[in-house]
């Protein structure tokens, strides 16, 4: 019986059916060209994606980053409720940045809205990394310092520190001087004095040797105070701050020769800038030489320094002649808007003569200031000048404001009661 093998329309039928892409081979092929196709369209998906990603997270950091500088720049200029403003912006496009929540909480402080700025600090923690604490804690000092909670101050900047008692960061030494304020404030001079002698060991300068020099006056070393103050000058011949420290350090132990002798060194750096000429006034002051502070000053004046007018008005003060110096305090405030000590000379002037109305106006505007070194006592001397004026319902309001930012002050609870 033949065999199929020979047939012709056998082997026909066990042909593959000719056509394009019929092959097997073909078609695996076609499958994998088209998951590719697949494969390149998700990637340039995926790259389309992640780049509208990147711009809208780049965008929106130039914007955050815009919005936070103009803050700091509101913040500058003494603008605090704009620069919360911009701060609160930055923060809507990037609520993860601790800066944006520090530089908020310090312009709230400057408003003296504490409890506003430890709730903003509260965030700040909640976002921030380990390297990042630090910052944080030194901020809670900052609030804490401002808010006359001086050993608390204390706690917080020394977690900020972490336990490092040496090799410091610019940082770290930034809040070693917060520090040593906090410790000042509270009394504690001889901490004081161990805290500005890290700063020396790490960074030593003309104006951390002086501060440590004033502390010593203080704790009642005059020997490490004459010798820190000396050393300062030597850093910074030019310094009158300086020779001014020293020549009170020296007057306080009845050293009044070799103080004299201080100020006629500072009154030989000569010059005759408007700065030099206030300074050698303020010197004459305290050297009893009116004559000669006055000449200094009226030729400062000549040079459109502002500071003039203010030595000329504590120069009157000086000698009891409290109506002659008004008119310079006039002067200097409306020019110069930002001293609050200025302000606390002007109203002290104003209630030696007297005119306690006049003077609460003014020790109000010092206080408006919200200087942390001034603010405490322009708002006692804000008080008393109410009470002598009489005005008990604003003497009140001045005590009840004091005390929600000095509530250890055990005067002015009393003071209050009597109130």
């Amino acid at each position: 019986m033949p065999t199929d093998a020979g047939n012709p329309a056998s082997k026909k039928s066990t042909r593959p059916v000719s056509g394009k892409g019929s092959h097997p081979g073909k078609r695996k092929s076609r499958r994998r060209k088209k998951q590719q196709v697949i494969g390149r369209s998700i990637q340039i998906l995926l790259i389309v994606v992640l780049a509208v990603v990147l711009f809208l997270v780049i965008r929106n950091f130039g914007d955050a980053n815009k919005l936070n500088n103009k803050g700091l720049q509101a913040y500058e200029s003494g603008s605090y409720e704009e620069a919360i403003s911009y701060f609160d912006q930055a923060l809507s496009h990037d609520g993860g940045n601790v800066d944006y929540y520090i530089n908020k909480a310090m312009a709230q402080t400057e408003l003296k809205l504490f409890d506003d700025a430890s709730a903003t600090l509260d965030a700040a923690e909640n976002v921030a990394s380990d390297g990042e604490d630090q910052l944080v804690y030194r901020a809670r000092g900052i609030l804490l310092l401002s808010k006359g909670s001086y050993q608390e101050a204390i706690d917080a900047f020394d977690t900020a520190l972490d336990g490092k008692e040496s090799k410091f960061s610019s940082t770290e030494l930034d809040i070693l001087y917060y520090k040593a304020e906090a410790q000042d404030r509270a009394g504690l001079y001889v901490d004081a004095v161990m805290t500005y002698t890290q700063i020396a060991d790490t960074k030593a300068s003309a104006d951390v040797y002086m501060l440590r020099g004033l502390e010593y006056v203080k704790v009642g070393d005059s020997t490490s105070a004459e010798s820190d103050l000396r050393e300062a000058i030597r850093r910074d011949k030019k310094n009158y701050d300086i020779y001014q420290a020293l020549y009170w350090a020296l007057s306080d132990q009845g050293r009044t020769d070799e103080a004299t002798a201080v100020l006629n060194e500072a009154l030989d750096l000569g010059g005759n800038s408007g700065e030099a000429l206030v300074n050698q006034g303020n010197i004459y002051v305290q050297l009893g030489d009116y004559a000669s502070a006055q000449e200094r000053f009226e030729r400062a004046l000549d040079k459109k320094n502002a500071e003039a007018n203010l030595g000329l008005a504590n120069m009157y003060v000086v000698q009891q002649k409290y109506s002659e110096a008004l008119p310079y305090f006039e002067a200097y405030v409306g020019e110069v808007t930002d001293n609050a000590s200025a302000y606390n000379d002007y109203g002290n002037c104003l209630m030696a003569m007297g005119d306690y109305e006049k003077a609460q106006q003014i020790f109000t505007a010092g206080v408006a200031l919200n200087n942390r070194q001034m603010d405490q006592i322009l708002s006692k001397n804000q008080i008393s000048a109410a009470e002598y004026a009489g005005d008990w319902s604003a003497a009140l309001e001045y005590i009840n404001t004091y005390l929600t930012k000095y509530a250890d002050d055990a005067d002015a609870v009393r003071e209050k009661t009597f109130i």
